[in-house]
């Protein structure tokens, strides 16, 4: 494929293959959702969203930024995940361009370059939820504020066994109930609806209290404004900005881990806050006492107000986010339709919304029509759930000990004659999953699990398959099989890409 290029501005459109407007549509909303999951939804947002349009035609992606800064920034850091995408959802013959409108150009080109150099670095500005910095009379005309709008609503989030704690601490803080507790951290995986909470829980307060002071931001943009603030000499508007507020709220704390001077300037903050009785809403990938290299200090106030996780999307919250997402892009799957997704994409929130987005676009691009069932989810997905996660080999002593690890027995049980109910699971699961995932055969499999012929290994796998298709469960009243297989397909592809070979 042609490397990326910087498109001339120009006042002439290049001629192209005719393309329906419904199948652009289609390619620009894949190339959306694939670059999504390439380079993250915060890095999305803050290049891609505002300001910044996509259009795809049959064999260019055209990514035209707000303004010549935005374009450069774009090339220097995501020149390799453009042509990616582009190949993926084009081919490898096709091109991606990236320009700026003939206007911004004109006007770079012509403006003396004096004050060219930002005063700030060179990371990049997330817009946020700051009522402090609001004109007043602004927010007199439009009290929830535009930027209220772009936030995620608490309304549109799925509950289930997975989340529900979180949830309902959120809606203590978003409503401003005086049992909130005064720090709220959040934590989980990556995609599992953290940030999500914590946007829905600022809109709500801002709509339900508009003439209250919230502060949102990311840990790294907190991180770039102080670094400005020293460097400017304003440290006292800053402190005022980030103190003077009644909620606070902080997405990717974790960003801030080996970072000395501002976690200082963050224990300090929270003091403040603390002291006013304002409310503090705080989002980490990891729970405080595993964030390394973090003042311990700051991981002590964390403890001292509620710390709950968010877990996985058990499968019940994963088929209803799937029929949700389905109805809005107007897609109609069947009951096992939707199952067959939520099967699919077991690791996060975002594996569902980027497998709807796709489903969607192919639909399109095939054209078609009634009800999606399961066969129809497996002909246009494909391999996307095992692929996905990386294409590192599965070794089979990964399938042990990811086995062993989630059913909680030893290897010397697994490899053992026992016959206790949770051990010979295990051994249908090793079986099982060994077969779908890598290429031994039975009798490899066998010698794997200490067997000298390979017919228990086979009736073994035969065993759990009627176990998925019967709908059973672990020791009759534990957890679905189904769902326990597809966790560990999950893990096992992360863990062979984490350490491949």
């Amino acid at each position: 494929m042609s490397p990326i290029s910087i498109a001339q501005p120009s006042a002439a459109q290049v001629s192209v293959a005719p393309i329906s407007p419904a199948r652009a549509r289609a390619y620009t909303d894949a190339f959306r959702s694939r670059l999504v999951e390439t380079i993250g939804v915060y890095r999305f947002d803050l290049w891609f969203e505002h300001g910044t349009s996509i259009t795809l035609s049959s064999q260019s992606a055209e990514i035209q930024a707000a303004n010549p800064y935005a374009r450069d920034w774009i090339l220097k850091n995501f020149r390799s995940q453009l042509d990616a995408v582009t190949a993926e959802i084009l081919g490898v013959d096709a091109t991606c361009t990236v320009s700026v409108p003939v206007r911004e150009a004109a006007v770079a080109t012509t403006t003396p370059r004096v004050t060219a150099r930002p005063e700030r670095n060179d990371a990049p500005q997330a817009p946020g939820l700051d009522s402090a910095t609001d004109d007043p009379r602004r927010r007199q005309q439009s009290p929830r504020g535009a930027r209220t709008q772009t936030l995620r609503r608490l309304e549109d989030f799925v509950v289930g066994e997975s989340n529900r704690l979180a949830f309902a601490a959120s809606n203590q803080i978003g409503d401003g109930s005086p049992e909130a507790p005064p720090i709220l951290f959040i934590h989980g995986e990556c995609g599992v609806g953290k940030t999500h909470l914590i946007q829905g829980l600022c809109r709500r307060r801002a709509e339900r209290s508009p003439r209250q002071v919230i502060k949102y931001v990311t840990a790294e943009q907190f991180t770039n404004e102080y670094i400005a603030a020293v460097r400017d000499g304003s440290l006292d508007e800053f402190r005022k900005r980030l103190r003077r507020v009644d909620l606070l709220a902080i997405d990717d704390v974790h960003f801030l881990a080996n970072k000395t001077a501002t976690q200082a300037e963050f224990l300090h903050t929270i003091d403040a806050i603390d002291l006013s009785g304002a409310r503090i809403a705080l989002v980490s990938d990891e729970h405080p006492r595993h964030i390394r290299r973090f003042n311990q200090s700051l991981v002590s106030r964390f403890l001292s107000g509620m710390v709950v996780k968010v877990d996985r999307p058990d499968r019940g919250t994963r088929v209803e986010l799937v029929r949700r997402l389905s109805r809005e892009r107007g897609l109609d799957l069947t009951t096992a339709g939707e199952d067959s997704v939520a099967g699919r994409c077991t690791g996060s929130i975002r594996e569902i919304e980027g497998a709807i987005t796709r489903l969607g676009a192919l639909v399109e691009l095939d054209g078609v029509r009634g009800q999606i069932g399961p066969g129809t989810v497996e002909r246009l997905l494909g391999d996307d759930h095992v692929t996905s996660t990386g294409c590192a080999p599965v070794r089979l002593g990964h399938i042990l000990e990811s086995v062993c690890e989630r059913m909680r027995v030893t290897r010397e049980e697994l490899l053992g004659s026992g016959r206790h109910a949770r051990t010979v699971v295990a051994r249908s699961l090793v079986a099982h999953l060994a077969r779908e995932l890598t290429t031994h055969s039975y009798p490899e499999i066998a010698r794997s699990l200490g067997r000298d012929t390979h017919s228990a290994v086979h009736t073994a796998a035969k065993r759990l398959r009627l176990m998925i298709d019967g709908d059973m469960r672990v020791n009759g009243d534990g957890e679905s099989v189904r769902e326990l297989v597809d966790q560990l397909r999950h893990d096992i592809a992360r863990g062979s890409r984490a350490r491949p070979g």
